[in-house]
């Protein structure tokens, strides 16, 4: 079965042979939830005796074994859950066991793999292209069931999501704010939801006016992580801290703060291929092309190139890295997002030449 979108795949869950095999992923996460519900709903319809949950960190294979091979008698399927299934963490040897396994399912079992914390792919030449740790996994996946993949949807499509909501709830919000908010939230659907909550109990059924948006919605711009990346590569900690401070001024909860990662991971993804552009001797005009940036975005490849040559690759690599590791943590543990956010800038600016980390 080929790739699917997640309307055309909850069409499939509600078939009657839905699929044995769903690996769910995408950058748009909130997107990514929403249909992991909907798929639990339509086949164990709530119940919580009919599904089985796996850590995709650290499975166990045996246990996994014996779920798989369960045949439902009183529940419609067997729903096997796994989060945030990592190669990386997974001995090879142990992956090729859980494919096995994954071929030899029990009849009415499904096995739904959900990816909120882990990255599954990147985006070049403005499409999805699977990691290569991932590849064995989901090529197995989209052959034998089904590989869905929720992408980061643009400020205009965004827009309307939000105006249609507001709408729903008995107000109402023009477009140009509706795509402001998007901008604003950086088309994060997790991040918009959160913010669009404010701005409905504030407005009371009434209007959402662009005065409300002002006051009360969080704006992560990149230009200001852009200069933390800066003060983080320039080794600045005092100047880094204070921007971190203004932009967590109005909120630094767990959804501002995984935006501002996201901002962050991105900048220095710039730094990165603008240090690699330089290094093969390439004109700014050029890595943008190579990188495909769209026409509005080449100013960050100027950026990047002015400011990355403090920075050694192997630097910039470790960065990207700890802000990866910090994004999971985030998601994934009970640690305060702020402090976890503070301990990855102390890291970053901690980073040797070699990409190496200094540990006392």
């Amino acid at each position: 079965m080929p790739k699917l979108a997640a309307a055309d795949l909850l069409r499939e869950i509600g078939s009657e042979s839905p699929p044995q095999l769903v690996f769910l992923c995408g950058e748009d996460t909130l997107a990514v939830t929403q249909t992991e519900k909907r798929i639990r709903k339509k086949l164990t319809d709530g119940d919580a005796l009919s599904d089985t949950v796996f850590d995709g960190q650290a499975p166990d294979l045996d246990r996994l074994e014996d779920a798989c091979s369960f045949c439902p008698m009183f529940q419609p399927y067997n729903l096997i859950l796994i989060r945030d299934l990592d190669p990386d963490s997974v001995p090879a040897g142990d992956l090729d066991r859980m494919i096995a396994i994954f071929g030899e399912l029990a009849p009415r079992t499904v096995v739904l793999v959900v990816m909120t914390a882990v990255p599954a792919y990147e985006i070049r030449r403005n499409e999805p292209s699977i990691l290569p740790k991932f590849k064995k996994i989901t090529s197995f996946f989209e052959k034998n069931g089904v590989l869905c993949i929720c992408e980061k949807k643009n400020a205009l499509m965004l827009g309307r999501q939000i105006a249609e909501r507001a709408k729903r709830h008995g107000s109402e919000i023009s477009r140009a704010d509706a795509e402001a908010l998007a901008a604003r939230c950086l088309c994060d659907s997790t991040l918009i939801h959160a913010e669009l909550d404010k701005l409905l109990a504030c407005a009371d059924g009434g209007p959402i006016t662009t005065d409300m948006l002002e006051a009360l919605t969080a704006a992560l711009p990149d230009a200001d992580a852009f200069r933390l990346a800066r003060a983080v590569t320039a080794g600045n900690g005092t100047a880094a801290f204070r921007l971190l401070e203004q932009l967590t001024a109005k909120s630094e909860d767990t959804k501002t703060i995984l935006g501002l990662l996201s901002v962050l991971s991105g900048t220095f993804t710039d730094l990165y291929r603008a240090k690699l552009g330089q290094g093969a001797a390439k004109q700014q005009q050029e890595i943008a092309a190579d990188f495909h940036y769209p026409k509005n975005r080449e100013f960050a490849v100027r950026n990047a190139m002015r400011d990355c040559g403090t920075m050694s690759l192997p630097q910039l690599r470790t960065c990207v890295r700890i802000l990866r590791e910090t994004d999971r943590s985030c998601k994934s543990s009970r640690t305060a997002p702020r402090l976890l956010l503070e301990q990855a800038i102390v890291r970053m600016l901690r980073v040797r030449r070699d990409g190496s980390e200094v540990t006392a």
